[in-house]
């Protein structure tokens, strides 16, 4: 069964399940202390272009079908990593609509300095399609947020992802995307499963660009599958989001619930280890709230969007659990504006 096959089945079980009720979710506080915050002052670092590279040759010649059968489906992982820690550049290659791994061949990866692609080593794909790089001592990258690239070396089809490295207790903002940011919840789905364009939230896509500007960098934690990295990636750009670091999850589908939860607190984990310190939250479900109890995080800084689950959302609301907000324009005029400059 193709992958557009299994979410058109995948798209049933999920309106479903996720319309249940969940509002027994809550997650004690693991604390993130505010003292000693800074403002977010990193460089973004933009190559205009890809690097223009000459094709080497395929490892298998196995790998002439693989590369054969369609478009490529490759996709960088996000790299949030802390100055002076190692770094490990990761991703994914495969083709077609089936998304076929391309197995055991080498890619290139760089890295963005200043708007000219750095190269950093090269790496070989696992029996999954896999890569992994590994950049340790000189080799680390260096504070900022800049395009990386992945290219295959048999025929240079290639992908771009971001690194985002920034000094201890940076403050970034997690936001949710379906619901959160996308018209609705199941909008992704619908999109994957029926071929129906996605809308964004009202205002949302400004209410970004201001935290951004204002020293605040937006990282996307979603619980869709790393399989959709680079539609998620472009939705953002194409509906004018600021650019910053996504996290998606490792399995193709993560049901509402405890699941999603673990998730997002495990996410929420790699930006806390990388030094930086998450100053707010947005969401628009009982799995939001109780994901960002577990960082710590004070209602007034749980701000949750109440257009589609304000009867999911009612009974943590009342008890004051979080921040609820009808419009984007009204929690940028209001909440938003409140956070420390």
């Amino acid at each position: 069964m193709s992958l557009k096959s299994q979410l058109s089945v995948i798209a049933v079980v999920w309106c479903s399940l996720s319309t249940s009720a969940i509002t027994h979710l809550r997650a004690a506080p693991a604390g993130n202390s505010p003292a000693g915050v800074t403002s977010n002052a990193v460089d973004d670092h933009v190559c205009a272009a890809d690097p223009a590279l000459a094709r080497g040759d395929l490892r298998h010649r196995r790998s002439r079908l693989v590369t054969g059968l369609g478009s490529p489906r490759h996709r960088g992982y996000d790299v949030v990593a802390a100055p002076g820690a190692d770094h490990v550049i990761r991703g994914s290659l495969s083709y077609g609509k089936a998304h076929k791994d391309l197995e055991d061949e080498d890619v290139e990866l760089f890295a963005c300095d200043r708007g000219e692609w750095r190269a950093l080593g090269t790496a070989r794909t696992d029996d999954d399609g896999n890569f992994r790089l590994a950049l340790t001592g000189p080799r680390r990258l260096v504070t900022g947020m800049r395009d990386l690239y992945a290219s295959v070396v048999g025929d240079r089809t290639g992908v771009r992802f971001l690194a985002y490295v920034a000094p201890p207790a940076t403050r970034v903002i997690v936001s949710d995307v379906d619901g959160t940011l996308t018209a609705d919840e199941h909008a992704f789905v619908k999109t994957v499963a029926l071929g129906q364009r996605i809308g964004a939230q009202p205002g949302a896509a400004a209410a970004f660009r201001g935290l951004a500007q204002s020293g605040y960098q937006p990282v996307y934690v979603t619980a869709r599958g790393e399989v959709f990295t680079e539609k998620t990636r472009a939705w953002l750009a194409q509906q004018g989001f600021p650019r910053g670091p996504m996290i998606l999850a490792e399995d193709l589908v993560t049901v509402p619930g405890p699941a999603t939860v673990a998730f997002k607190t495990g996410a929420m984990d790699v930006l806390r280890s990388a030094g930086l310190v998450v100053a707010g939250g947005v969401g628009n479900r009982a799995t939001d709230i109780a994901a960002y109890e577990a960082m710590g995080l004070p209602p007034s800084r749980i701000f949750i969007g109440t257009q589609e689950f304000g009867e999911e959302l009612a009974p943590a609301l009342s008890s004051g659990r979080a921040t609820a907000f009808a419009s984007y324009d009204a929690l940028a005029a209001s909440h938003l504006a409140g956070l420390p400059r």
